[in-house]
């Protein structure tokens, strides 16, 4: 990955791209680019349970906010800390948020913070001002932002190009601040009580004072008078939306996060001891039995959960067991996405490809955070003997990861599958065109 970075800085002594004013279609055009160059070097995160939660609170925020382009939400399976938006309406967060995030509405808050940022255009007004622009560079600072280790980031930030670069990823205190307000009323009106962003800077700063700094408080400074603000932009209201399951999915992500091995086992198992009637212990701890391959002591502790989850647990756990038949019964009646999605990987294991086609499909609105969604698609679509449809749904899932060749392919033979003039074929086409290298022939945009 090192060899990348180099790669890109040289690109830009190279290549170098005088600053424009952008439009939409160009700030889509260049956010894909750093996409692809974020989401081929860095591991994209893939976890039901985190993807479509995240996907459901993104879908809130989206329809709450004023935004001129769609959002891209995607997950980076990283332990720094940190969040960011970039042009086009592509925005990131890593893991190492949500493992130290205690609510929902705190997650949200950082979201809609972000959301903020594309929605005023703080990231394409502020590149605009630089003499010179590279996205690939643009892509790979990000990347350099994600390594947990300082000695890591100082190989990717030195010397005078990669530092001031860097300084134009960070807002001005005007930025912030219009995001603050526009995040607050987004949440507000997404129906999250709007405190989460104040909540989450106040516990990164108490991490900060023994630790080192977190990556999310270098790009969005933290300071007293920002949290006083926020506070006070925030109206006292409580949360309307449910946001009962966040809390297992926090526990998750601490459990698959942790290191295999005795030390993770009896955290959990203490927690469940020490209160076994809270359900996110007894989630953590049959997490852990099922992941020991212990699939009946995991089902065992779902079943005894006072939760309205417990079925989809139980159906979770019946499919790591590879015991489709028990996991359709519990979850046959369940309606939570979550849930549907283990529902059509039961029916898959079965053999019953057109029940597992027809729950994927529902989940398809999910697909541009969670593309599994759509490789299980593309898969089942295939093996029932549609092979447009197979391709297609594959060239989504390619394209979504940032593998524009093997998007590309697939599409173009989902585009001969189903006839050019189709329909069908059409929508392809169109997905075709956002894989394709970009025409750059503008005048005055390449040196």
């Amino acid at each position: 990955m090192k060899f990348r970075y180099v790669t890109a800085l040289l690109v830009l002594f190279l290549f170098p791209v005088q600053a424009w004013t952008l439009t939409l279609e160009e700030e889509g055009k260049y956010g894909r680019e750093v996409y692809l160059q974020v989401a081929t070097s860095a591991k994209l995160h893939s976890d039901p349970y985190v993807c479509i939660q995240l996907a459901i609170i993104k879908q809130r925020l989206e329809a709450a906010a004023d935004l001129p382009l769609p959002i891209k939400l995607s997950v980076i399976d990283s332990p720094t800390l940190d969040a960011f938006a970039t042009v086009g309406g592509y925005v990131f967060i890593t893991t190492g948020i949500l493992e130290q995030a205690d609510t929902e509405e705190e997650v949200a808050g950082v979201l809609g913070h972000e959301f903020s940022h594309v929605g005023r255009r703080h990231v394409a007004k502020t590149l605009e001002k630089e003499k010179f622009i590279n996205w690939g560079m643009v892509g790979a600072l990000l990347l350099g932002m994600l390594i947990p280790s300082p000695a890591g980031k100082a190989a990717v930030m030195t010397g005078g190009v990669g530092a001031g670069q860097t300084m134009s990823l960070k807002y001005s205190r005007e930025a912030e601040a219009e995001a603050d307000r526009f995040g607050v009323m987004t949440c507000e009106k997404a129906g999250y009580n709007g405190l989460g962003t104040a909540d989450f800077l106040k516990k990164l700063a108490a991490v900060g004072l023994d630790k080192m700094v977190p990556q999310y408080l270098l790009t969005h400074p933290y300071s007293e008078d920002r949290v006083t603000t926020i506070r006070q932009l925030a109206k006292p209201m409580k949360t309307r939306v449910d946001v009962s399951f966040f809390p297992f999915v926090v526990a998750r992500v601490r459990i698959l996060g942790a290191p295999v091995g005795a030390q993770n086992e009896d955290i959990w198992f203490k927690k469940h001891q020490k209160d076994p009637k809270d359900p996110v212990s007894a989630y953590g701890a049959a997490l852990v039995h099922s992941l020991k391959g212990d699939t009946d002591g995991a089902v065992a502790l779902a079943k005894s959960m006072n939760s309205p989850y417990a079925p989809l647990f139980m159906g979770e756990f019946f499919v790591a067991g590879r015991r489709f038949n028990e996991a359709i019964a519990v979850l046959g009646a369940q309606g939570h996405p979550v849930a549907r999605y283990f529902l059509a990987k039961a029916y898959e294991g079965q053999g019953d490809l057109a029940a597992a086609g027809h729950v994927l499909a529902e989940l398809a609105p999910y697909g541009d955070t969670f593309p599994e969604v759509y490789q299980r698609m593309g898969m089942v679509l295939g093996r029932e003997g549609d092979e447009a449809g197979g391709y297609e749904y594959l060239g989504r899932y390619y394209m979504e990861t940032g593998r524009y060749r093997a998007a590309e392919s697939n599409l173009e033979k989902a585009v001969s599958k189903y006839g050019i003039n189709s329909p069908r074929g059409e929508e392809a086409l169109k997905l075709l065109d956002q894989v394709k290298p970009p025409k750059d022939n503008k005048k005055g945009k390449q040196s």
